[in-house]
């Protein structure tokens, strides 16, 4: 049977509906459950709904959410489940109002003392160019309905005080109305192992194998990666690590039957994690990547990483960078082998118990190669916003934000100014 020969819409309703009946049933306390409704009405100015480049169309948007969320922590489980239906309302282009709907159920189930299971399951359908989850950063070209479904799950067994192994697996399903894009179906196992040969020395092996599926019968993409790290624990407060990764890919190109787009990718690098204490926490890598495609020649880039988080009695500070490469054929406008860097910049500041402030910047940019040509993507973002405490369940946020992309592909261009304001209730019940 094809894995699309079934619907994923009734497979999550029926999973979620067995892992509540199940959860219920096994609880032994209800004393540790929690059940948090909460009431969002949200009044948003847009200044390009549709993110075009050349047709820019203004609107203000009238979004009405209503959240059910539970909640249990005990001594052997950890659980939350969540849906949100929300009524989007637009004042000038009626012909865009549209009902959306996120779920996200998170357990974390203690078996044995060594063994525990964990599930996490995410759900949104939407009609926004942009997706709700930020690794698929591509524009959708037209309003359509679309929806994808996430699921992880699996086992960890711990066999020392740091030693562990865990097995999962992941189903990622896209379904949507757009007869530019495919429907396609994510899937794999994955393997993480760490051992801690003696206190200061450690090893870390992964390994994945995943395949897309794709709903018109187009031949399908296989990934295989290795991982193995070494970590070297210098002091209490500073871990040093070497990595080394290995993936392959094949996939034969539409139409031909011999030829196939193969290639791997091999990545070195080092880096380390040092905890300053309750203010300050840092962690940087840096290494190259080496990239041999089957039918042309090799090319190298390089991968670094940072975050920096600098925290003090009234807010926070986070600065984060990253770069190097990634494998994105699944979603919106995906290109496949991708380069890519980027820096965000994140800080926070309470004036008063009551009021907040905050904003966040980031930048990326994107290379790909397409057919016989590369394309090119810079993406930037800025917001500012506060949020004030008007009464215990009340709470209200002002934003503003300001996004732009610019590209080697017209269409994909686009320029967007938001203006937000939201009211939230919540309530809280044991």
């Amino acid at each position: 049977m094809k894995p699309f020969d079934f619907c994923p819409f009734r497979f999550l309703g029926r999973a979620f509906i067995l892992v509540v009946v199940a959860v219920l049933f096994s609880a032994t306390s209800w004393a540790e459950w929690r059940f948090l409704p909460a009431l969002d009405l949200e009044e948003s100015y847009d200044s390009n709904i549709d993110l075009s480049s050349d047709n820019e169309t203004s609107d203000f948007i009238t979004r009405l959410s209503a959240e059910l969320r539970l909640e249990e922590v005990s001594a052997t489980r950890t659980f939350a489940a969540g849906y949100t239906l929300s009524l989007n309302n637009f004042r000038r282009h009626s012909e865009n109002n549209y009902v959306g709907h996120t779920a996200a159920l998170s357990w974390d189930q203690q078996l044995s003392r060594n063994l525990s299971w964990h599930i996490m399951d995410t759900y949104y359908r939407s009609e926004e160019p942009l997706e709700e989850d930020p690794e698929y950063t591509g524009v959708r070209r037209t309003r359509n309905e679309y929806s994808r479904n996430t699921v992880d799950t699996g086992f960890t067994y711990q066999f020392g005080a740091e030693d562990r192994v865990t097995v999962s697996y992941l189903d990622n399903r896209l379904q949507n109305t757009d007869p530019d894009i495919e429907d396609d179906v994510e899937y794999g196992p994955a393997l993480e192992f760490e051992y801690w040969l003696t206190r200061s020395h450690g090893l870390v092996l992964g390994y994945s194998w995943s395949r897309i599926d794709y709903k018109d019968d187009d031949p399908s993409d296989e990934t295989t990666e290795f991982n193995l790290g070494y970590q070297w624990r210098w002091s209490p407060h500073t871990l040093l690590h070497l990595d080394y990764g290995l993936v392959l890919f094949s996939s034969k190109a539409p139409g031909e039957e011999e030829e196939e787009d193969d290639y791997n990718v091999q990545s070195i690098a080092a880096g380390f994690d040092h905890d300053f204490g309750p203010s300050y926490s840092l962690s940087a890598s840096l290494g190259y990547f080496f990239h041999n495609p089957k039918n042309s020649g090799p090319e190298t880039g390089s991968t670094y990483g940072l975050d920096l988080v600098r925290n003090f009695s009234r807010g926070s500070v986070t600065l984060s960078g990253e770069g190097g490469y990634t494998l994105d054929y699944s979603g919106a406008e995906a290109d496949g082998f991708t380069k890519y860097r980027g820096v965000s910049l994140s800080p926070a500041y309470s004036i008063s118990p009551r009021i907040e402030l905050y904003a966040s910047t980031s930048y990326m940019y994107e290379k790909a190669e397409e057919g016989e040509e590369d394309t090119r993507d810079e993406t930037w973002e800025a917001s500012v916003g506060t949020s004030y405490q008007i009464l215990p369940w009340l709470s209200g946020t002002l934003e503003l934000t300001q996004r732009e992309r610019s590209s080697s592909e017209d269409d994909d261009e686009y320029r967007d100014s938001l203006i937000l304001l939201r009211l939230r209730g919540t309530y809280e019940w044991r």
